[in-house]
């Protein structure tokens, strides 16, 4: 049963959509802080883009949690997607987009 009048999509389906956008996010916020830390050093740039790179990181570890169970992601590619950084950032997303949500909660998907 849809949750929203227009809206044929189940809440699993948004949290998938919504985390697949902040993975790709986290991905670009760390390259951006690798330009300013390597390639064009600049303080200011590394502690704006430092700064705005945690908030979000934070933000993807938070969903990717919450995600999981629901999902039925091992815990242990929950652990590699937070500790690879932008690179478990970038599995997340190529997993939703690969396998999407389908029918999680029913016994027989697996």
């Amino acid at each position: 049963m849809p949750d929203f009048a227009d809206d044929q999509s189940t809440e699993l389906e948004r949290k998938a959509r919504a985390l697949s956008v902040v993975a790709l996010v986290e991905t670009v916020s760390y390259l951006l802080l690798v330009y300013f830390w390597l390639v064009a050093p600049n303080a200011a740039g590394k502690a704006i883009v430092g700064s705005i790179h945690g908030m979000i990181w934070m933000a993807f570890v938070a969903m990717v949690v919450m995600i999981t169970p629901a999902m039925r992601w091992s815990w242990w590619y929950t652990a590699a997607a937070v500790v690879l950084g932008p690179i478990g950032a970038l599995m997340v997303w190529e997993r939703i987009r690969r396998h999407g949500v389908g029918n999680r909660y029913s016994p027989t998907s697996r």
